[in-house]
């Protein structure tokens, strides 16, 4: 099973079944922070979600579409990050992530990034990533920022989010870029 140890309080490691509960309660309790950028954080987000959620990442990761990894903190599930979808044939994939509200500003989220960057570039041999931002969410923007990624462009109303349309910001990263960079 692929995992990282971030640091000695961070783990990045693939949900298992058993974190179905604590999945469910962390988006609950920061439903409004997460709703306005995430399409799947709806009113109806149930015990049930979590456990699908589960069931397509497993799936995906068996399948190498995507993987997905919670990010402990303290053995705590904080959030999630990962490689929303792999195109093998160009090696190219994207990175996503949440985290908790009350876990923001500590460097948590981009010390992960910075690891499944190395891991995507180094073993699995991937030539770009990218990161997807609605240009709103200030806090998610300064993380491919913060790793020097190159802000390419802004996709107009290209993802709906509940009741409108965001703008999408696309920061990218290619393997040489990135090995200049360390």
């Amino acid at each position: 099973m692929t995992k990282f140890q971030i640091t000695d309080e961070i783990e990045l490691r693939p949900f298992i079944k058993d974190n179905a509960a604590e999945i469910f309660a962390a988006v609950k309790a920061n439903y409004k922070h997460l709703q306005p950028f995430l399409h799947w954080v709806t009113g109806d987000y149930s015990l049930e979600s979590a456990d699908e959620f589960i069931d397509r990442t497993q799936k995906a990761f068996a399948e190498k579409t995507s993987q997905t990894f919670g990010i402990f903190y303290r053995e705590k599930i904080v959030g999630a990050i990962g490689f929303v979808n792999f195109n093998w044939g160009s090696k190219r994939t994207e990175i996503g992530y949440w985290i908790a509200q009350d876990y923001e500003g500590r460097g948590i989220v981009t010390k992960s990034c910075k690891v499944l960057i190395e891991y995507a570039f180094d073993e699995l041999k991937m030539n770009r990533i990218e990161i997807h931002c609605a240009t709103e969410n200030i806090k998610s923007h300064a993380i491919p920022e913060r790793l020097n990624f190159t802000l390419e462009g802004v996709l107009r109303q290209s993802q709906w989010r509940h009741t409108r349309f965001y703008d999408m910001a696309i920061y990218g990263m290619l393997a040489e870029e990135w090995r200049k960079n360390i």
